[in-house]
């Protein structure tokens, strides 16, 4: 869902990044470092009332108080007057709203105004520092996460880990762009390492679609080899009101496009190819 962000695009070519903004992520090589004697990294964040869910849950009670009051009026249980009720019954939309009237409400609670239930059952307070995260009676290391996943249509970012899977939702939490790059540039840090290591030792590393090895990209199969990939750009796309970021690729002159919530660690992947592209 959009919360007022206009398009942006990042874009690595060879030898040089344009378009790049600070707070979209960190893109060098190595974790970022602090000078010696200042402060550690700590930083904390309150619950914000999710406003943006209330339109669904109040459509889906609407729905759903519909359909009961359809239901009940034929045992003289009035919650509408019955003249409208007869009235909607012999409408167009009578049947259709009789029937899918209490799934669409439900669906309308649960998924679209799922925010509003997180909200209420959500700590007060997050705090994110060197060491990882913590919310309540919920710790998350950074060394624990092995996998970041950037939803964009539910505003979240998907940390999975040794014990399950932690769920971010972003505009449930003051500050949200920081929070966002706060968590996605402590976990590139812990895992890029690792990729440097897995690839010199020649070792495939699997990002979703994408496969990174020491001669280049595989996709579909196919070895892209590192002279051949001409740009790599991350692009934010709105369609029919759904956000989405998409990863698209050009090698040779041709065009790929890329769901980045399919690109498993796609800001891993970024920063590895940003020092191998840029060299």
């Amino acid at each position: 869902m959009a919360h007022g962000q206009g398009p942006r695009r990042l874009v690595l070519v060879k030898g040089r990044l344009r378009g790049y903004r600070l707070n979209e992520r960190s893109l060098s090589s190595a974790p970022p470092t602090r000078p010696a004697g200042s402060r550690p990294l700590k930083h904390s964040y309150t619950l914000v009332f999710p406003r943006h869910t209330l339109w669904w849950l109040v459509m889906g009670l609407v729905l759903i108080y519909v359909v009961l009051a359809m239901l009940l009026t034929p045992a003289s249980i009035h919650l509408l007057p019955r003249e409208m009720v007869v009235g909607m019954l012999r409408s167009t939309y009578g049947f259709p709203t009789l029937l899918l009237g209490i799934p669409c409400g439900i669906y309308l609670m649960a998924w679209r105004a799922s925010d509003f239930f997180v909200w209420w059952w959500s700590p007060r307070s997050l705090v994110v520092d060197d060491r990882g995260l913590r919310s309540g009676s919920t710790s998350l290391a950074w060394g624990q996460v092995r996998s970041i996943v950037r939803r964009h249509q539910e505003d979240q970012l998907v940390l999975r880990h040794d014990r399950g899977t932690y769920r971010l939702r972003l505009y449930l939490w003051s500050d949200p762009d920081e929070l966002e790059a706060l968590v996605t540039d402590s976990v590139v840090a812990e895992l890029l390492e690792e990729v440097h290591h897995q690839v010199s030792q020649g070792e495939a590393v699997p990002f979703g679609p994408l496969t990174l090895g020491d001669e280049g990209l595989t996709y579909k199969r196919r070895l892209i080899h590192w002279d051949d990939i001409d740009s790599i750009r991350f692009q934010d796309e709105s369609d029919t009101g759904a956000e989405t970021r998409e990863l698209i690729l050009t090698v040779n002159g041709r065009r790929h496009k890329l769901d980045e919530a399919k690109v498993v660690n796609a800001p891993v992947l970024l920063a590895y190819l940003s020092a191998r592209l840029a060299g």
